[in-house]
């Protein structure tokens, strides 16, 4: 057998920088925030859907669908746009589209999960009813996963800003001050997703949560 030298053993600059690409690698701090955030953006969406003048999840182009059977399960939403496809659900969040494949986003968890899919089945209403999704898997999924995880957040923020504009920023504060845990003002939404949007979490140092406090009620105001 041929020796191997310790060159060898020592993996290169450029296998280095690609692992390091192959991750969330999400803060503790922010991952805390997008769960609250993601929760409380689940809450608004059903508050939407029983807006006093119609539901306004149909208005902005969602489908109803929903359960056949017997069981209480989750009715599923869903918007078809040329290759983007969006479901929502009361346990989370689906958003896919034909080039990068779809990530499931859990109103529980803020590390989404992703596969080759762009759209999923109409009859899904239970999280365990989902495909398999999964850590992505090297170089062209991670930078597909990516693309779609900064997409999804971006379409968060602008179906917010639908709704300031149509609804008005005094029913979305009523939602917001509604939900049993308020977490981020309603007037800071549409900020606070397009922040977290533009994030690559390469800088572990930043001071993350002066950043976040900004967006979010004081403790007092909860």
């Amino acid at each position: 057998m041929a020796e191997t030298t310790q060159a060898q053993l020592k993996p290169s600059a450029t296998s280095r920088r690609t692992r390091a690409g192959q991750g969330w690698c999400i803060p503790r701090t922010a991952r805390t925030f997008g769960e609250n955030l993601m929760s409380q953006q689940v809450w608004c969406w059903g508050r939407d859907v029983v807006h006093p003048e119609g539901n306004l999840l149909i208005q902005f182009g969602f489908k109803r669908h929903r359960d056949k059977g017997p069981a209480e399960r989750s009715t599923c939403y869903r918007l078809d746009e040329k290759e983007l496809h969006v479901c929502l659900w009361g346990f989370g969040m689906f958003f896919g589209s034909r080039q990068l494949g779809g990530l499931y986003l859990s109103r529980f968890d803020f590390i989404p999960t992703w596969a080759p899919v762009e759209s999923v089945c109409l009859d899904l209403h239970w999280p365990d009813e989902l495909p398999f999704f999964t850590r992505p898997r090297g170089e062209s999924q991670w930078r597909r996963a990516r693309k779609l995880w900064t997409q999804s957040m971006r379409w968060i923020a602008s179906y917010e800003s639908w709704i300031r504009e149509n609804a008005g920023i005094v029913y979305r504060r009523d939602c917001v001050d509604a939900w049993l845990r308020p977490f981020v003002r309603a007037e800071k939404t549409i900020a606070a997703w397009r922040y977290l949007s533009r994030q690559q979490w390469n800088q572990p140092n930043q001071p993350l949560k002066q950043t976040l406090d900004q967006y979010t009620f004081s403790e007092k105001q909860r």
